[in-house]
């Protein structure tokens, strides 16, 4: 191939840029580093701050910080009258009915200032890949009209790009998930941002697509979610402390930022605790939200961009039963609660395996590798890239579906408790290499309840991993003698970029050695607890079938492997519970036989944390 061409989602809330490597297509970004640049631009004394560094000034400098630009392409003054009321940056009447934005005594056209969200991200793909671009496939909403696709393209000129391509942001998605290889059919692009929904109904003939309906809400996104779940807090908050002032921009920001950070975690979590801090108001409150509480705040928001849905496939003259495929595209569609309203309602589920956010600009840089003469003889997601498994006792990683695997796949293992009456069993997924959860990356959580109590050992937790086609992990617990179950569904693969899968693999293999000294002395020292346990429940028959020397030399070797047992070295510990364990072999057998050998030296199942 003579040239490179990248991928561009020129977002209203991020920008993204993505290309085809030899392993195939991903975003461009560093190592261990979230590639999205948000779409904020300020004006400064020193120049233009775009990205991540102008999100501050959207609070100390409103009124020279720009967002949303994306709103503003190939608009006239008239069409924007309802958007000017909201932003609080200055929007005048240019020549020929055009639109510029006041920043700082001089004006900006919306083309010139999404040429400088532009010129950032080339040249962070520049300063990554380590060569000039020079061209690009830009994507835009699938409503945007002519006027709006040629400001998108004049916007790249400016920033030193040859727009090769202007393609529909539901057409790029659908390219993502290789759709563009079907023959015909029709495709539904579910499309929930931040601050803005679509749902596009594309019909594909050949390698053509069609979009054949487009509607949605441009002020509707995860920033509603965000706001239902803060009125919440604020609510909470306002009846323990009834005399405080919470309508101020420290509280109101606070509330925010909770909001976020519990949305996250409710969407691999079942429930999750907070506490909210105000200390110039001696605020100090907490709390537990469930998911189920969660959904019921978000439910109207998601019956909204239904509406939608159904007004869309009407324009369409289809039904749900038409449509084949249905991909998901905006960081909200990360919540499983969307997920699962979106696939109720077209009766079928929805491709998510891609990371949401990023999926756009995947699609538009394999269109791009296509135009400049690339083959598609890739596969985007067709194998677990990191093993997959559960946390156990001590810390440990248990992994129960392997690296490299092919998906669909699924697989089970047997787990037991490690306390006496236990009602309980934590399950914490982790995906990684390494053999202890901390240098893993945790998924998600749950609890399995209501285990009937029983001594340590005897519950037996079947914990199954299951992964479809569409890269959906679901985790699911059944302990086997009293029939409970639980279970949770999560995308393991979104956020995680092949150079960071390639340096998670990288390090378990040069941290394989002390990794697994380290496993093996956590699992000897539980071994020796439960050796311990052992010897002291039958201590009473050993008095009476063991000679005084022999009782002498067992106390003296659990005092020699507990000395052991506080060291690091997992070999020398292993060799003095050996010693231990033809100590206590007679014990074993003259008391109670082959159950007293299984309980003292018989590996069992691993313990669940």
């Amino acid at each position: 191939m003579k040239e490179t061409i990248i991928g561009i989602d020129l977002g209203t809330t991020n920008s993204l840029a993505a290309m085809v490597f030899e392993d195939g297509p991903e975003a461009i970004g560093r190592v261990g580093e979230n590639p999205i640049i948000p779409s904020v631009l300020s004006k400064t004394k020193e120049g233009w701050i775009v990205g991540k560094g102008a999100l501050p000034y959207r609070l100390s400098a409103p009124d020279q910080t720009v967002y949303s630009i994306k709103r503003l392409m190939g608009l006239d003054f008239e069409e924007l009258e309802e958007d000017r009321k909201d932003l609080p940056f200055e929007i005048v009447k240019a020549q020929r009915q055009l639109v510029k934005v006041r920043l700082g005594g001089q004006e900006y056209t919306p083309q010139e200032l999404s040429a400088e969200i532009l010129k950032k991200v080339k040249q962070e793909a520049e300063d990554i890949l380590g060569f000039s671009v020079q061209k690009a496939v830009i994507t835009v909403p699938a409503y945007f009209d002519d006027a709006q696709r040629q400001a998108t393209r004049d916007a790249g000129k400016i920033a030193g790009l040859e727009v090769v391509r202007i393609i529909n942001e539901p057409t790029a998605a659908a390219i993502a998930y290789g759709l563009d290889e079907k023959k015909e059919g029709y495709i539904a692009v579910y499309d929930l941002g931040g601050g803005t929904f679509d749902v596009s109904i594309l019909k594909i003939s050949g390698k053509i697509f069609k979009v054949v309906a487009t509607c949605g809400n441009t002020h509707l996104g995860g920033d509603d979610f965000d706001y239902a779940l803060g009125s919440t807090l604020k609510a909470a908050v306002q009846q323990k402390y009834p005399q405080a002032d919470l309508n101020d921009s420290i509280s109101q920001q606070t509330f925010k930022q909770i909001a976020e950070s519990l949305k996250i975690e409710l969407s691999s979590s079942l429930e999750a605790d907070y506490h909210i801090e105000i200390p110039e108001k001696s605020i100090f409150f907490q709390g537990k939200l469930t998911v189920a509480e969660f959904e019921s705040l978000i439910r109207n928001i998601l019956d909204e961009t239904l509406v939608s849905c159904q007004k869309a496939l009407d324009d369409s003259h289809v039904t749900t039963q038409d449509i084949e495929e249905i991909v998901l595209v905006g960081g909200s569609t990360r919540i499983p609660c969307v997920r699962k309203c979106v696939e109720q309602f077209f009766k079928r589920t929805p491709h998510v395996a891609i990371d949401p956010y990023k999926v756009v600009a995947i699609g538009a840089a394999i269109q791009g590798h296509l135009l400049a003469g690339g083959r598609r003889d890739f596969l985007l997601l067709d194998v677990i890239p990191l093993s997959l498994g559960i946390e156990t006792l001590g810390g440990t990683f248990s992994k129960i579906i392997m690296q490299n695997t092919t998906i669909p796949t699924e697989a089970s293992e047997l787990f037991t408790t490690h306390v006496d009456q236990q009602t309980s069993i934590d399950i914490n997924i982790y995906q990684g290499e390494r053999e202890l959860v901390k240098d893993c990356r945790k998924l998600g959580q749950f609890k399995l309840r209501g285990i009937p109590p029983m001594k340590a050992g005897l519950p037996l937790a079947e914990v199954t991993l299951h992964v479809d086609a569409n890269g959906i992990l679901t985790v699911s617990a059944l302990e086997k003698r009293s029939e409970q179950k639980a279970e949770i569904e999560i995308i393991p693969f979104h956020g995680l970029t092949q150079y960071e899968i390639d340096q998670i693999v990288e390090d378990s293999f040069e941290h394989a050695l002390d990794d697994f000294n380290e496993r093996q002395l956590i699992e000897f020292r539980n071994t020796v607890e439960s050796v311990f346990k052992g010897i002291e429940q039958f201590w009473a028959t050993a008095e009476t079938i063991l000679t005084p020397s022999q009782q002498e030399s067992i106390r003296k070797q659990m005092s020699v492997v507990e000395k052991f047992s506080k060291g690091n070295d997992a070999q020398a510990l292993k060799a003095q519970m050996d010693i231990l364990g033809d100590l206590t072999r007679p014990l074993a057998d003259a008391s109670i036989g082959n159950a007293v050998l299984s309980e003292l030296q018989k590996p069992s199942p691993s313990s669940s944390s």
